[in-house]
This record gives structure tokens, C-alpha cells and sequence, in this order.
């Protein structure tokens, strides 16, 4: 699978402000559009940080009117979804967008029939995000 390193990524989308803190590198990022009917898609993706310690706390795209970061929980014997202010990045994190775990809540979805990639930006608490054109894979 391909790696895209933050710092590249700011060469090639127009919309970034900054790498936040250097050394955070993105890989395997896709979003999962709606189900048919649906408005809600998931984003995923893959953080490895070597540099300082950082937060990534929000992100959004174009596609969705609202993005939300989200967990599971088990509360009650229950697993549940929940939405989550942030997730910690400290020097030599590793940690995994995937179902099930940390994943992108995509709220009021619209995707044109082929839609074969879309514009995803990361926010972190420094303020500095980054924006990436990811693919999304049909369900």
C-alpha cells in the first residue's frame, strides 16, 4: 500500500496549512462511501508518528457537511459508537482508523455516481491540518 508523508501531501493539495510537527505519516487512508439511501460514510485510515507528540482533533471534507472522529465503547456489556474530541498522537504512536476502533463519522454525504476519490483534511490542536485526496472504495 502506498505512504503519503504529511510534508508531500502540503506540496500537492493546495488547501493544507502545515505538516503538524513533522514525522506524522498517513497510509492506507480511503473513505467508505454511503450505503444506498444513506447519507453517512466512514473515512479510515492509518497515523504513524515519529516526530514530537501531537493531537489530531477534528477533520472534514467537501463531500460531507459535517465529519466527526469516533470510537467504539463497551458500556453495559454493549459495544457503542461514540464520538470523541480527539485522538493523542505521542512520538512513536501507531494507531489505526479502522471499524470497530477509531474511524471518521461522515455526516450529509453527496458523492456523484463514479465519484472515485475526494478531498480529506486532518486537524490537529496546533491548529496546522493537512489535506490529502483519498480514494473511496465501493462498498
Amino acid at each position: 500500500m502506498k505512504k503519503l508523508i504529511l510534508s508531500a501531501a502540503i506540496i500537492l493539495a493546495a488547501c493544507s496549512s502545515g505538516a503538524p510537527s513533522g514525522g506524522v505519516e498517513i497510509s492506507d487512508a480511503y473513505i467508505a462511501p454511503p450505503f444506498k439511501g444513506r447519507d453517512v460514510a466512514a473515512g479510515f485510515l492509518q497515523i504513524e508518528n515519529s516526530g514530537p507528540d501531537t493531537r489530531l482533533v477534528s477533520a472534514s471534507s467537501p463531500i460531507a457537511d459535517r465529519t466527526e472522529i469516533h470510537t467504539h465503547l463497551e458500556e453495559d456489556g454493549i459495544m457503542k459508537m461514540r464520538q470523541i474530541d480527539g485522538v493523542d498522537l505521542p512520538n512513536g504512536a501507531s494507531v489505526t482508523f479502522e471499524p470497530g476502533s477509531y474511524h471518521l463519522m461522515m455526516f450529509g454525504v453527496e458523492l456523484a455516481d463514479g465519484t472515485t476519490e475526494a478531498p480529506l483534511t486532518l486537524i490537529y490542536e496546533n491548529g496546522e491540518s493537512v489535506t490529502m485526496i483519498v480514494p473511496v472504495e465501493r462498498r
